[in-house]
């Protein structure tokens, strides 16, 4: 359960926390000033057990939103541990005092389950952006929930008093739950039950110890308040540990579950490893705050890396500082570069053959790279021609074949036009880049709507209509490029009127065919049905959003 993996460590962790539990315990002598050490002595070691499994927890995983949201969980540990200390040793006078400290209770008990489901959530699902909305919703929900505990003296909807309120003290048979009490309760435990079931979920995926270990710190937390309600407070015994501690702890168990089966991404002892080493390396946050340094110091102040981070710069006439943009951040390096300038300027004052050589290594690597140019061009054009070569030979038969006499001329040489349109857009869609290609495009629909422009050469009134830009990546836009051909081709004898449109993932078709026709293998399953006359054609692709 400790902040770090050593045996060691976690011993020492737990041993405090069993001494902690035994201050607690004699903290009811007759001695009040014994009692108020003990006392004391239990929340420091409380407060300090806590601040010290954050502080490695912020060593042992780099600044991301999970970093962020058990940090923050943390926070509101020390709060609900703290608000314990104010409302029964500090406050003992002012009954609104005592009385909103119980509201402000809510506060930690309300936002810790949360945390910890926001918490599951980014790990089961990352950092994608419906997940950051659905946190963030949720985050706020949880604000909301607390407030309705913070304002009670205004609704009393959370306790609802039975005496005056300048005398309601929240003791017994003052007040009654009212419904604003159990839809708290109802938050935090669908929040718990929520966050629990999508953890085990994620560390299922790391193997059957990982949910053994998990599913028992679950239980541990369930059977220790189980205890703690119906033995300790209900016999008024003396206990070691009080529910605010027991649900922190235990929070932190499941949380150091995750991070010690590798839910949590971490770096074992990453702040010593790199601090031994004996090369020049800086990491720092996206602020070029350092989090990391080596025990070679990279000698170079925030502006310089500032420059660092576009183009690498010389620190010095012999040191080049460069570096590399990573998740949480930038790294940073120097390379010695003393001896390649000693060779630089040895190999100035050499003779002119030696310059002749290297004019010639000069010429040769950019013959290679020519050479690298123009194997990378021909692959394109090879895949190319492999994509377009059976169209091409189809429209070189039709033009061969087809007598300008004859009455089916203009059909043919619209089929020709047909085939030589997707011939085109197909050569277009090859000669892209999927980097370059942007994330919402209208290469589809463009490919779509000449194929359709080309249609009505051979007396197919066809055009595209409907949502012009999508998101699908290039390969699935050529394949269904290509399967949309397949069924025009199939159908183009028998096919009358057709409209096109571009689905979230895929395309759809409808068209008006003398008949339905059987077609042939394709790469992408093609749904068709026919309704009123109209024939409703659905190529879906492997890849994109739902369909509409």
């Amino acid at each position: 359960m400790a902040g770090i993996f050593s045996h060691k460590h976690t011993l020492r962790f737990v041993l405090f926390l069993i001494l902690a539990g035994i201050c607690n315990l004699l903290c009811n002598t007759p001695n009040s000033m014994f009692n108020t050490v003990m006392f004391c002595a239990n929340f420091i070691i409380y407060l300090g057990l806590i601040l010290y499994w954050v502080n490695y927890v912020r060593k042992r995983i780099l600044p991301t939103g999970t970093r962020t949201y058990i940090t923050a969980s943390s926070m509101f540990m020390i709060i609900y541990i703290l608000q314990k200390v104010i409302r029964y040793r500090l406050i003992v006078d002012s009954v609104a005092a005592y009385r909103y400290m119980g509201y402000f209770y809510f506060i930690p008990l309300v936002m810790m389950p949360t945390l910890l489901l926001v918490t599951a959530i980014d790990l089961r699902y990352g950092s994608s952006r419906n997940a950051v909305i659905v946190e963030r919703i949720i985050l706020v929900m949880a604000a909301g929930v607390a407030a309705v505990a913070l304002t009670n003296d205004i609704h009393h909807l959370v306790y609802v008093p039975t005496v005056d309120l300048s005398a309601f003290d929240m003791s017994n048979n003052t007040y009654s739950w009212g419904i604003g009490f159990y839809g708290i309760y109802g938050w935090i435990i669908l929040s718990l039950v929520s966050g629990v079931a999508l953890l085990v979920n994620a560390v299922s995926q790391t193997g059957k110890k990982a949910i053994v270990y998990l599913v028992c710190a679950v239980l541990a937390w369930l059977l220790l308040s189980l205890v703690h309600a119906l033995v300790f407070e209900r016999y008024g015994l003396p206990r070691p540990f009080f529910k605010p501690e027991i649900d922190c702890f235990c929070n932190l168990l499941i949380f150091e579950c995750c991070i010690r089966f590798r839910l949590i991404p971490f770096n074992e002892n990453y702040q010593g490893f790199f601090g031994n080493l004996k090369l020049p390396i800086l990491i720092t946050d996206k602020d070029l705050k350092i989090v990391h340094e080596t025990a070679v110091p990279v000698n170079a102040n925030k502006d310089i890396l500032m420059k660092a981070k576009n183009v690498p710069v010389y620190t010095d006439e012999d040191t080049r500082l460069a570096a590399m943009k990573i998740r949480a951040g930038y790294a940073f390096w120097t390379e010695n570069e003393y001896e390649l300038h000693q060779e630089r300027k040895r190999l100035y004052s050499a003779n002119e053959i030696l310059s002749e050589e290297n004019d010639l290594i000069e010429v040769e690597n950019k013959l290679k790279e020519k050479k690298a140019h123009l194997e990378a061009q021909n692959l394109v054009y090879e895949r190319i021609t492999e994509a377009i070569y059976p169209k091409q030979k189809k429209i070189e038969k039709i033009l061969t074949d087809t007598d300008p006499g004859r009455a089916s001329f203009p059909d043919e040489l619209g089929k020709a036009c047909v085939l030589n349109a997707y011939s085109k857009r197909k050569t277009n869609l090859l000669l892209l880049r999927e980097d370059l290609l942007p994330e919402s495009n209208r290469e589809l629909f463009l490919a779509l709507a000449e194929s359709c422009r080309f249609l009505k050469c051979c007396g197919i009134d066809a055009a595209a209509v409907g949502e012009e830009y999508s998101e699908l990546p290039l390969r699935a836009v050529n394949e269904l490029y290509d399967v949309f051909e397949t069924v025009v081709e199939t159908y183009l004898p028998t096919l009358s009127r057709m409209t096109v449109s571009v689905l979230p993932n895929g395309v759809r078709i409808a068209m008006e065919a003398n008949k339905e026709l059987p077609l042939p293998k394709t790469a992408l399953p093609v749904d068709c049905k026919e309704s009123d006359g109209i024939l409703y054609i659905t190529i879906l692709s492997k890849e994109g959003g739902d369909a509409a």
